[in-house]
């Protein structure tokens, strides 16, 4: 199997650095490619570039754009084609319906999977304490769930991607099959001379908040909040809805 690995916050993160080992050790990984971001380009989405910079360095490539670029330079030019896309480990979860178009970790996922190619976006959260720097070793776990679901990537469905949260844990944690939780709000804040827009979707964890956590049991935030690995499949399709008054609109056009 040939494993190409990307992610959002730059060839030199320690998450990136964490997956490399751990697929690189792997027995049924035949090889381990490398094609990231030059700098950090979290938050970018599924921007993408119409010409990039791009340098070979000792453990890959590197390149001057997006999560996205790196997905199509490494699955359009390295040979043998990669088998699997993994993206990751992100340094902070990425949770939530409105995350998977803002993330440039869940989009190279989908990215691979637009381009047929099988994608694992894989993120680290501490659920107790919430945002906070991790050390290098607390990615390991992560690295481990992207490997256990890569040696079935088989099993998924043609453009299918999975967004993967790993909590850390003492001990190896319960995975759940999970489902993007839609829920989202902002907060509009002055901030000196400036608006600050505060995202709103991680309140009902803090204790320093009032609001109340209500997710039910198989949606990815309600498994943040009990210390499990979320697995979310998701499709690359954007969902249709049949809208009656849509149909009459488009009849008195005509």
């Amino acid at each position: 199997m040939h494993v190409l690995l990307t992610n959002d916050d730059g060839v030199g993160a320690p998450g990136l650095d964490a997956l490399y080992d751990e697929f690189a050790a792997a027995p049924s990984v035949t090889r381990v490619s490398v094609v990231a971001p030059a700098e950090d380009r979290s938050g970018v989405g599924r921007a993408n570039s119409h010409a990039v910079g791009v340098e070979e360095r000792d453990r890959g490539v590197v390149v001057d754009g997006t999560p996205c670029d790196c997905v199509a330079v490494g699955l359009r030019t390295l040979a043998p084609e990669p088998d699997v896309v993994v993206s990751g480990v992100n340094d902070g979860p990425n949770v939530g319906a409105h995350k998977l178009g803002r993330s440039g970790t869940v989009s190279a996922a989908k990215e691979a999977a637009f381009l047929d190619v099988p994608g694992v976006a894989v993120s680290l959260y501490d659920p107790v304490v919430g945002n906070r720097e991790f050390e290098d070793g607390e990615f390991d776990p992560a690295a481990d769930v992207a490997r256990f679901l890569v040696e079935r990537a088989d099993a998924l469905a043609d453009r299918t991607y999975l967004n993967v949260n790993v909590p850390v844990a003492d001990e190896r944690p319960p995975l759940r099959v999970t489902r993007p939780t839609s829920d989202f709000d902002v907060r509009v804040e002055e901030d000196g001379d400036e608006l600050a827009l505060r995202d709103c979707f991680y309140d009902p964890l803090r204790p320093d908040r009032p609001e109340e956590l209500d997710d039910p049991v198989g949606t990815d935030r309600r498994a943040l909040a009990d210390g499990e690995v979320s697995v979310s499949p998701l499709g690359v399709g954007h969902e249709t809805r049949q809208m009656e008054t849509l149909a009459d609109i488009a009849d008195d056009f005509a």
